[in-house]
């Protein structure tokens, strides 16, 4: 614990000395300072760099010296302040005379530059007085050549004027020869033309009549051949029509007497015995239905029976809707009868209406029946 005062003391002792080695220094680098704005180059902004380090070193140098300001100061350290001292100042004269050797050689490299400049400036005005030369020359020529050509151009003028005034005089005395030869031609034209005329108005006449003729015998030529066209158009319709229509009457005539289950001998079998027991059906309940009418009318006659109740009205009308039940089943009966007459010939089965087969399925279904199922829903 007795130690660490004294090595704070050499420290601090040595803190405080180094302000007074950082003042030159700051004064050095402030004196170049003007050079190094002039022309700022490495060594400049190296001397700034140093400065600046200094300047902070100083700061807490300064900042170490108030701490420790009343603290004495040995023999070693004064030889260690003497010799720190020594070193600021090698390393602040160095930072001078790369200062000023970076200064100069900033001066220089200026020189060197304003020097090709001039030389450039010299040389760019030495062009521009030849090329003004040059182009005087040119101007000159030109103008030469201009007044050459103008003189040319006036003489060849002057005989062109002279030649076109004889050309002129010619002319005029060729136009005269001429107009004397056209009036005379122009006369003898005249003539020709209005014979011309003549024989063209009669040949056009001519050939008017002739081709009026033509067109008058083309147009009854035309007319007859489409009449006759048209007659032979119509006579293959007409044709057609009565070749489709026996055609038509053959096919009808065909379904008329076809018989589409004849060659089913076993099915017919199977419709007779189908008809006969709907026929004897048919009969069982007509005689049911004609007992029931009977009965019914029988009633009407009995004393008790009275019209004026009213009591008669449902009466009539279930003997009407008997009535109906057995005409309904005498008229099946018929058809029954008509169907076993056709199974024996064999026609059962044809449509009476479109003389198409009936489908066996509903040949089965319903007994009897005379339409085909699309002849059904039609009509």
């Amino acid at each position: 614990m007795a130690t660490r005062p004294a090595r704070t003391v050499k420290t601090t002792a040595a803190k405080a000395v180094a302000p007074r080695r950082a003042a030159p220094k700051a004064a050095s680098v402030r004196t170049a300072k003007p050079v190094a704005k002039a022309a700022p180059t490495k060594a400049t902004k190296a001397t700034k760099v140093v400065k600046s380090a200094k300047a902070v070193k100083a700061t807490k140098t300064v900042k170490a010296t108030k701490v420790v300001k009343a603290t004495p100061v040995s023999a070693a350290q004064r030889e260690r302040e003497a010799k720190a001292k020594a070193a600021a100042a090698a390393k602040e004269r160095e930072a001078k005379a790369k200062a000023a050797a970076a200064a100069k050689a900033q001066r220089e490299r200026e020189a060197k530059a304003k020097a090709a400049a001039a030389a450039k400036e010299r040389e760019a005005k030495a062009k521009a007085a030849a090329a003004a030369k040059a182009q005087r020359e040119r101007e000159a020529k030109a103008k030469a050549a201009a007044a050459a050509k103008e003189r040319e151009a006036k003489a060849k003028a002057a005989a062109a004027a002279k030649a076109q005034r004889e050309r002129e005089a010619k002319a005029k005395a060729a136009a005269k020869e001429r107009e004397a030869k056209a009036k005379a031609k122009a006369k003898a034209a005249a003539v020709a033309k209005v014979q011309r005329e003549k024989a063209a108005a009669e040949a056009k006449r001519q050939r008017d009549a002739e081709a009026k003729r033509r067109a008058v015998e083309a147009e009854r030529l035309r007319k007859e051949r489409e009449l006759e066209r048209r007659n032979q158009e119509e006579l293959k319709r007409q044709q057609r029509r009565e070749l489709e229509e026996q055609r038509r009457r053959d096919e009808l005539e065909r379904k008329m007497h076809s018989k589409p289950y004849a060659e089913d001998p076993a099915f017919l079998e199977e419709l007779h015995a189908l008809l006969v027991e709907a026929q004897r059906v048919t009969r069982s309940q007509i005689e049911l239905l004609e007992n029931a009418v009977d009965d019914l009318l029988e009633g009407r006659e009995r004393p008790e029976y009275d019209e004026e109740d009213g009591s008669s009205a449902g009466s009539d009308f279930d003997r009407d809707q008997l009535k109906m039940q057995l005409d309904g089943e005498r008229l099946k009966n018929d058809l029954i009868v008509v169907a076993l007459g056709r199974v024996e010939d064999g026609s059962y089965g044809r449509c009476d209406t479109c003389f198409e087969p009936i489908g066996r399925a509903r040949l089965l279904a319903q007994v009897p029946v005379f339409t085909c199922v699309t002849c059904r829903a039609i009509g």
